[in-house]
């Protein structure tokens, strides 16, 4: 351990080290808080696993939460007592009236879903409550026009007699903020020739102080008027990334800082910006602030979510993702979602059991790794780790280890230890491997004990590949949700003109494939993801000023970049909603989704559609 401490891999892993030191040593202590078996069954394994470690003294709950990585999970403090707390989502039986639950204040709703930070002592009490269904971690997801407009058939829609472009509809992101000061979100509205006014309608900065900071148009337009940037005047929020301000103006730029060189696909539309910390109990309340607004105006609104993870179940049924459902389930409401770039990563394994064992290998890129298994709830699977020295460590269903320390790292297995999962009836076997070293082989074996099945496993948590996985059902949460667009990405450009001087990726991004990077469904439940493909690669939108960007992404005009990923091709979907809101702003979810699959294209490259590559084209 003493050569461990003084190896390279730094402070950060000493600091971690440390809370991995307090957790083994709260694992001999009596638990004075003990949950019955229901109550156990409402918390989400993760949940679970920190709280199996609590002695019921105040000193000793304040510790639980280092457990709680905060790149990770959100963890915040009581601005009066210091108390730690952490986000949640719950979701209850009944329906949920006013701004508090139990006590405690509700940051924001999803029909029964709600977003609340708990101190230890309240998630406790929420597991004992019988109108508590489920309680999940809100963890942290990440984030994800020249040719590209074109490509999906919006230049003819432009150029339609009355042109459509998108007015009366709102385009809400919730991503990394957006550079407000950027002409193509402003507009000339009195011919003077100076853009003073602006499409963006309101800014909601969640990462400001403990509730956020919210601007409204008036603050945006007097801080234009006066040359202030957010260093100074009212408006402080400002996109240090440069990934929303790059999402929104695929989706809603005018393009009048190129002399319309770069037009988004609905440049008439309206933009209600939420500048999230990615946490997923933020990420809904975003949501629900973008619909409130758009309601409290009488207009339609669609929300780019260019963001994911692979926490959850992949089928639609984490809260997360049902929460979105919910949120999407009125008309004149849409919501899209990246796909993921995880097409070309082997994060995923799976097999069909019948009285026999399937294996593969964790191979860790990263000290700590997590993975999620989900099988039938009426099986019963062994879950077996095997550390690179051979040490077994084994659970059958309905067992929690603990954390047992080996020569090569801390395995912790809980597998359905409190039952199947209430949102989906499936068992869950999570499994964490602590203080593991970069490149060691970990081999996890599935036995089934009784009634067979399928299970699916991701890595779900830290950087690891899968020897003997492969890169199917890779689509991010909340792709997965029942009432969302999910996006792929396909290829329109390979080469550009850059502030480095002339760019080209053609070798890797042939013109009209299907990207690689791009996340392949289907969904764990058998549906067919993504919904539907577009631009994804390479895609040159607005640059924030407040950005750093390489110079070989960098356009000569120095107002764009460019950028890869499916979050560039979620945007392009968004921006064709709004432009059908700006026709009928009461079209629901059904007739959307029927629209976009009906008229999506297939091509020489898409094979028969649909697919889980392509979708519906």
């Amino acid at each position: 351990m003493l050569q461990f401490l003084l190896s390279p891999r730094g402070d950060r892993v000493i600091r971690r080290l440390i809370v991995l030191f307090l957790f083994l040593s709260f694992l001999f202590t009596l638990c004075g808080n003990a949950l019955d078996r229901d109550g156990l069954a409402r918390l989400d394994p993760v949940l679970r696993a920190g709280l199996m470690n609590d002695d019921g003294d105040a000193s000793t709950q304040n510790a639980f939460y280092p457990l709680f990585d905060p790149d990770r999970f959100q963890i915040t403090f009581s601005p009066l007592t210091g108390e730690p707390k952490i986000g949640v989502l719950v979701k209850t039986k009944g329906e949920v009236y006013g701004m508090s639950y139990k006590g405690i204040p509700v940051r924001g709703k999803a029909g029964r879903i709600l977003s609340l930070a708990v101190s230890l002592a309240e998630l406790y009490r929420l597991a004992e409550e019988d109108d508590v269904i489920y309680i999940e971690p809100a963890w942290r997801t990440s984030p994800k026009l020249d040719y590209s407009v074109p490509a999906i058939g919006v230049d003819s829609v432009h150029g339609a007699d009355p042109p459509i472009l998108g007015d009366g509809a709102i385009v809400g992101l919730v991503d990394t903020g957006i550079d407000y000061t950027h002409l193509d979100f402003r507009y000339d509205s009195d011919g003077d020739g100076f853009e003073e006014s602006s499409r963006i309608l309101a800014i909601w900065d969640q990462t400001w102080g403990l509730l956020g900071a919210t601007y409204n148009k008036n603050d945006i337009e007097e801080d234009l008027a006066l040359g202030y940037g957010p260093d100074a005047g009212t408006v402080r929020e400002s996109d240090t990334d440069g990934h929303g301000t790059h999402v929104a103006s695929i989706a809603a730029g005018d393009g009048s800082s190129s002399s319309y060189g770069f037009v988004g696909v609905a440049p008439g539309a309206d933009i209600i910006v939420v500048k999230t910390t990615f946490y997923t109990s933020d990420i809904l309340a975003g949501v629900e602030y973008i619909f409130d607004r758009a309601a409290a105006l009488g207009r339609p609104a669609v929300v780019n979510l260019s963001l994911g993870g692979h926490d959850g179940p992949h089928d639609g049924t984490s809260l997360f993702e049902e929460g979105l459902d919910r949120l999407a389930a009125e008309p004149g409401r849409a919501i899209v979602v990246s796909a993921g770039n995880e097409g070309d990563d082997e994060i995923h394994a799976s097999a069909t059991l019948s009285g026999g064992a399937s294996a593969f290998e964790v191979i860790p890129d990263d000290w700590e790794v997590e993975l999620n298994v989900w099988y039938p709830g009426s099986s019963r699977f062994t879950m077996t780790v095997v550390s690179p020295s051979n040490i077994h460590t084994a659970a059958p269903t309905g067992i929690d280890t603990g954390a047992v320390l080996t020569a090569d790292g801390i395995v912790y297995i809980d597998n359905a230890s409190a039952g199947p999962n209430p949102n989906n009836g499936d068992n869950e076997a999570f499994i964490r491997l602590s203080n593991v070293a970069h490149g060691d082989r970990w081999r996890v074996v599935i036995s089934d004990t009784d009634g067979g099945g399928r299970f699916d496993a991701w890595i779900s948590a830290g950087s690891a590949s899968l020897y003997g996985g492969d890169s199917s059902s890779t689509i991010d949460e909340p792709g997965n949700a029942q009432r969302v667009i999910t996006v792929g990405a396909f290829t329109t450009k390979s080469s550009w003109p850059s502030q480095a001087g002339e760019q080209d990726f053609s070798s890797d991004y042939p013109i009209g494939e299907i990207a690689y990077f791009s996340s392949r469904g289907p969904t764990r439940d058998g549906r067919t993801k993504p919904d539907v493909t577009a631009p994804g690669a390479w895609i040159c939108a607005a640059r924030s000023t407040d950005a750093v960007a390489y110079a070989y992404l960098a356009h000569p005009d120095g107002q764009h970049m460019m950028e890869v990923g499916t979050s560039m091709a979620a945007p392009h979907v968004a921006g064709a909603i709004a432009l059908l809101f700006s026709i009928d702003p009461d079209l629901s979810f059904t007739e959307i989704r029927g629209i976009l699959t009906s008229t999506a294209r297939a091509g020489h490259f898409t094979g028969a559609i649909p697919n889980d590559l392509w979708g519906w084209g």
